[in-house]
């Protein structure tokens, strides 16, 4: 299981999303920005509109280099 922030994977708060892959991450960021930052979440669909695999490529060397919790 790894821990990382809604900030630390391109959002605007420091709440402690936790999971056990990065798909599972994925889902609860999406979940969380989408229940708790509706304007980012159109944001985030625009750009991944444009460039579905943009966001992933940013975040995901962040996923894998965060510590198991």
């Amino acid at each position: 299981m790894k821990a990382m922030t809604c900030r630390q994977l391109g959002g605007n708060c420091d709440q402690r999303l936790t999971a056990e892959s990065w798909d599972a991450m994925v889902k609860v960021m999406t979940k969380h920005v989408m229940e708790k930052h509706p304007d980012l979440a159109k944001q985030m669909e625009k750009m991944h509109t444009k460039d579905p695999k943009k966001w992933g490529e940013e975040m995901k060397p962040k996923w894998e280099a965060a510590p198991e919790i």
